[in-house]
């Protein structure tokens, strides 16, 4: 019916149009059949467009429907009812507001009574997107567009097209969904669920470049001993314990605070607001604090320890990585005082760390160029008092400050990836020391060197100390390596592990000692996992075996349990005649110590060997 009116319309408005035309044609001499036909083409030709835009208006996939200035709809085609859920009809005369929302979110009547277009509003109108609702309830998300249009008497209405464009959105939306979890996933750790490094050091940054920026704090969190919680309790625990740990710091630090996870058992806390290292310090005690109150997981009480190095810049010119160095070292300095407590990154310890920088520095320098010294410290049978080993331990004498203890560089030859290169020297001394000791008839005696989980993982090792001792003439046998018990050894049966390293120096004829046996976790299931040859009981146990009954009793089953096993046992660390006799009533069989002798420079070997055996020997062990 609609486009029947409509032609019509255009038919008369035609006529009107057309008569004066007409007539001035005709008084121009021009024949009326003329005049006639030409208006019939151009009648005909009205007629096809009318027709061809009906076609397009009523078959177009996107809703479109005309409106009166107070959103009353006139005309409405098909794709429109068919979008909505309504019979086009029953569309005609009203607005949409009345039924393409929700109940909850239809406007109330009068709001809709009084909604006007206007044309001037160019903001309201354009492309727009809206979560409209059908009539069977169930919401889409709807496209529309509305322009406003003036007719020739001055008239306006509005055009507006519509396109349901729900997949497109819900395809959008799960994109954005996926994109928000990879991002998440980039930038949390996925255990603990709090930002992981990459996260951290961008906070740091953007903290630092900030142009109110003035201060900024740091924290370096390490757990204490937590690869004890692992081994004992499995690694489920051990994820307890650091989703438990990321908790307490999460409540305890500020809202502008962050906190990350940025390694195994290491978090960081970034504090922009802080205003000195007391603030850090009563931070860092509240969480200490925190963490000691055991927390129950899987029937278990679980108890936390942890080391805090605290760093602050008061400046805004401190680098991001800078400032983590100093609470990582400040962090190290808490391990070496005896963990489970704060060290604060301050002048005292800013000199010591520019000290030891310069130390990592000229260290460096004296293992690449082999400069490193080394000396032996004899170890005894208690039985026949009869010396039947060195141990060579590496030293280093400094250029400006002289001699060096070992506790003091060896860290930071493990910081510096250097222990593998350091061993590897003292690898080479033992055998030019060894092959010495054979030329002054010495043959029967052992060498030992220390062998660092970097020099076992080194792929030349094995080959590089056969060809050593070949080219000097050394049996297999007199060399002993000695590993530490704390190594991580992994599965004999992994081609790379450790244990199977272990078990090719075996099968190549030389000696395997574990080292500071007793302070581990782990020491009795290495002896049954481990092809070892003997075990060094820690000189930790054996110097306070004496007043201590405890330790007195692991020493005395250590070595029974060796003794049973076959393995040779080492006590290090003898001080006095009472230990050596109580650890020779024991069973021991072999010790090293300052009762024995203090470690001998590579040109005292000779001369001491000489004494003890031209000299008396009963050291009434």
């Amino acid at each position: 019916m609609t486009f029947f009116v409509v032609s019509y319309l255009l038919l008369l408005t035609l006529a009107l149009t057309l008569v004066p035309v007409l007539l001035r044609s005709y008084r121009r001499g021009k024949s009326l059949t003329t005049i006639l036909r030409k208006t019939q083409q151009d009648m005909a030709e009205t007629l096809r467009a009318a027709e061809n835009y009906r076609v397009a208006c009523e078959h177009a996939p996107d809703g479109i429907i005309i409106q009166d200035m107070r959103g009353r709809i006139i005309w409405a085609n098909r794709a429109y009812g068919r979008i909505h859920g309504y019979d086009t009809a029953a569309l005609i005369g009203r607005n949409p507001l009345e039924f393409v929302f929700s109940p909850d979110r239809t406007p109330p009547p009068e709001e809709i009574e009084a909604f006007r277009y206007n044309a001037a509003d160019e903001e309201a109108l354009g492309l727009k997107l809206y979560r409209n609702t059908r009539s069977d309830g169930t919401d889409f998300w709807n496209q529309i567009s509305v322009s406003i249009r003036r007719a020739a008497d001055g008239r306006e209405s509005a055009i507006l097209v519509c396109r349901d464009v729900t997949e497109q959105v819900e395809r959008e939306n799960a994109l954005r969904d996926v994109s928000q979890k990879l991002e998440y996933e980039a930038t949390h750790d996925s255990l603990t669920c709090v930002p992981n490094r990459a996260a951290f050091m961008t906070f740091m940054e953007q903290t630092v470049a900030r142009p109110d920026h003035r201060a900024l704090g740091l924290l370096h969190i390490d757990l204490d001993n937590f690869k004890i919680v692992n081994d004992t309790h499995g690694h489920s625990a051990g994820d307890a314990v650091l989703v438990h740990t990321a908790a307490i710091v999460q409540a305890t630090i500020g809202d502008r605070d962050l906190v990350a996870r940025i390694g195994g058992d290491e978090f960081v806390v970034v504090c922009p607001d802080t205003a000195d290292l007391a603030a850090l310090d009563r931070l860092s005690t509240d969480i200490l604090t925190l963490l000691e109150e055991p927390f129950e997981w899987s029937n278990r009480i679980m108890r936390v320890e942890a080391s805090i190095g605290a760093a602050f810049s008061d400046s805004g010119d401190l680098p991001p990585d800078e400032l983590l160095l100093q609470a990582d070292f400040a962090l190290y300095e808490a391990k070496r005082a005896g963990r489970h407590c704060v060290a604060l990154y301050d002048e005292d310890l800013h000199a010591r760390h520019t000290r030891e920088l310069q130390y990592a520095t000229e260290l460096t320098e004296a293992i690449d160029t082999g400069a490193m010294d080394h000396v032996f410290q004899p170890k005894m049978d208690l039985e026949t008092q009869q010396i039947i080993g060195f141990e060579t331990l590496v030293r280093w004498t400094h250029p400006r400050d002289g001699t060096i203890p070992p506790d003091a560089f060896l860290p930071i030859a493990k910081d510096l990836g250097l222990l593998g290169a350091l061993d590897l020297l003292s690898m080479s001394a033992a055998i030019d020391e060894k092959r010495r000791l054979n030329l002054l008839g010495y043959g029967d005696i052992d060498m030992a060197f220390n062998a660092s989980p970097e020099l076992l993982s080194h792929p030349e090792f094995i080959n590089r100390l056969i060809w050593g001792i070949e080219a000097a003439g050394i049996e297999r046998h007199q060399i002993v390596i000695e590993v530490l018990e704390n190594t991580d050894f992994g599965e004999a049966t992994e081609t790379a592990s450790h244990a199977s390293i272990i078990s090719d120096l075996r099968a190549a004829g030389f000696q395997v000692h574990l080292d500071d046996f007793g302070i581990g976790f782990a020491g009795l299931s290495h002896l049954a996992s481990l092809d070892v040859t003997g075990v060094k009981i820690d000189r930790g146990l054996i110097s306070v075996m004496l007043e201590d009954p405890t330790s007195r009793k692991i020493v005395r089953k250590i070595v029974e349990l060796s003794n049973d096993l076959g393995l040779g046992v080492v006590a290090e660390g003898v001080e006095d005649l009472h230990t050596a006799n109580t650890l020779r009533a024991m069973g021991c069989g072999m010790m090293q110590g300052y009762w024995l002798s203090r470690p001998l420079q590579p040109e005292d070997l000779a001369s001491w060997l000489a004494n003890r055996i031209a000299g008396p020997q009963d050291r009434s062990a």
